[in-house]
């Protein structure tokens, strides 16, 4: 395990529980900014968090692997969004072309990977 990430994980997850347990307390609240904003925000943080677990248990990550895994996070956090997500009528998901277009750089980073790996294994003559 490296420390390095992991504190800081717990760090930004323990602010995560502190704040929803102040935001349950206190509806009446709420951020200057659209909801839309407000989502994105909280899939950065949970990104965050969760790529700084796997960083503090991952061997051999290399910087490809991370930033392959972080838009994964992205698509994932906006796939469920968009399933969830209610419009006014009129307003149109963004969340489902956006989870599309991270799930593709993803996939292309992930392709990317697999050929430099070919690379290295194949037999020098």
């Amino acid at each position: 395990m490296k420390k390095r990430f992991f504190i800081p994980a717990c760090v930004l997850a323990a602010v995560a529980v502190g704040f929803v347990i102040y935001a349950v307390g206190h509806p009446e609240l709420s951020f200057p900014w659209s909801i839309q904003l407000t989502h994105i925000l909280y899939g950065l943080y949970a990104d965050a968090v969760v790529l700084l677990f796997v960083l503090a248990f991952w061997k051999n990550a290399t910087c490809l692997n991370v930033l392959t895994l972080l838009f994964e996070l992205g698509a994932v956090f906006f796939l469920v969004q968009s399933v969830i997500a209610v419009f006014p009528e009129g307003w149109s998901n963004w969340y489902l072309p956006l989870a599309l277009a991270l799930n593709c750089i993803a996939l292309l980073l992930n392709t990317v990977q697999r050929r430099k790996q070919q690379r290295k294994d194949e037999p020098k003559e």
